[in-house]
């Protein structure tokens, strides 16, 4: 690729920590962080294990005030504010119509639309909070992000269960070798809640309080993760500094598809790889999927295979997003993550929705490279 898209800029809040500098020390010491939830009482007969985001104040990285943000947006404008703080994107931009943001979640705010609900059940259409309602959409975080920054070019959300954040990360890669765009923020964010935690249980997705940590399951997680991405000739001449690039993406209906398209298009053989990063989560039609997957299109040995979601929790929607963000972190700093990468080469980032959709980036990092 001539031009290759770039990853210019990461903002990450999750349970492994807020920022770069804290993510990186806790995957090195490879300690889970999953804990009873703090903030809410788990359902009844579930394992209250989660991973939450430690606390954080989204006046930090967001210039203006807000009246009022639930959680899920609070993460994607915070994580959005470290993006562009990373790569030191000018405010305001000198061309804010070809700058945009793309960014997926699953479930949105889930306590945002129980709280104007209840209004409505209680005291009647007359009473409910009109505040509340423009918060109920899947879509809020990311207008109020657009807003925020004066972002006036491609503006999409995502809702695709597990897969959500990779599809805005693949779309945007394909704006931007389409030159419709000159920078984009992409990615996606989940936030834990009462609503959400019920939601799940009633799914059956959760462990069974007996058996935290033993039975199958999920331990459900929240994150923001959004990165900046560019073309390699506008970061150059702006100065920016390259954290990784995408060689390529593949999108599919199952995941050995995925990984094949992203493959082809990368011009990355299997045997190439450095390692994998998979969203294994505990569930089996998951893990089971993604195992058969690889070993299909990359065959025996495998490289190094590493699962977040095993050591932070599954945080869903923006499970793509934060793997591709741990990624780039790792190919900017390969002495951060140790026996991670065995050897130089790109890294495949598969993640999987049970329902049989699958998204597969692959990367390889370093200036010059790709």
């Amino acid at each position: 690729m001539n031009d290759p898209v770039v990853i210019t800029g990461l903002g990450v809040l999750s349970p492994l920590g807020i920022g770069a500098q804290e993510t990186v020390a806790a995957w090195r010491e490879g300690v889970p962080a999953l804990a009873p939830a703090t903030r809410f009482d788990a359902p009844a007969g579930s394992s209250p294990l989660c991973g939450e985001v430690p606390e954080f104040r989204v006046e930090e990285y967001v210039p203006s005030a807000k009246a009022y943000l639930d959680r899920n947006s609070a993460l994607l404008l915070a994580a959005c504010g470290l993006a562009r703080r990373d790569a030191a994107l000018p405010l305001p931009d000198p061309a804010p119509e070809r700058i945009g943001i793309l960014a997926g979640t699953a479930w949105s705010g889930q306590d945002s639309m129980a709280a104007f609900f209840a209004d409505y059940a209680q005291k009647g259409p007359r009473l409910v909070k009109p505040f509340l309602f423009p918060h109920t959409y899947a879509n809020t975080a990311v207008s109020l992000a657009a807003l925020e920054w004066s972002l006036r070019g491609a503006h999409q959300g995502f809702s695709a269960g597990r897969v959500s954040a990779g599809h805005a990360i693949v779309e945007a890669c394909d704006l931007l070798r389409e030159d419709a765009a000159g920078a984009l923020l992409a990615g996606g964010a989940e936030a834990l809640g009462p609503a959400l935690f019920g939601h799940l249980a009633a799914l059956g997705l959760l462990k069974p309080a007996e058996g935290a940590g033993t039975a199958d399951g999920i331990d459900p997680a929240e994150a923001g993760a959004m990165l900046v991405l560019e073309r390699r000739g506008r970061a150059r001449e702006r100065g920016a500094t390259e954290r990784a690039v995408v060689l390529g993406a593949g999108l599919g209906s199952a995941p050995v598809a995925a990984i094949r398209q992203a493959l082809a298009e990368a011009g990355v053989a299997a045997g190439d790889l450095a390692a994998v990063i998979a969203s294994a989560n505990g569930q089996p039609a998951v893990d089971r999927a993604e195992a058969e997957a690889l070993r299909e299109t990359i065959g025996l040995p495998l490289p190094p295979v590493i699962a977040p979601a095993r050591l932070c929790g599954d945080t869903l929607g923006a499970c793509a997003a934060l793997q591709t963000a741990l990624a780039a972190l790792a190919l900017s700093d390969p002495g951060a993550v140790p026996a991670v990468l065995l050897r130089p080469g790109p890294i495949l980032i598969l993640a999987t929705d049970p329902s049989g959709s699958s998204v597969a980036l692959v990367l390889a990092g370093g200036e010059g490279e790709g």
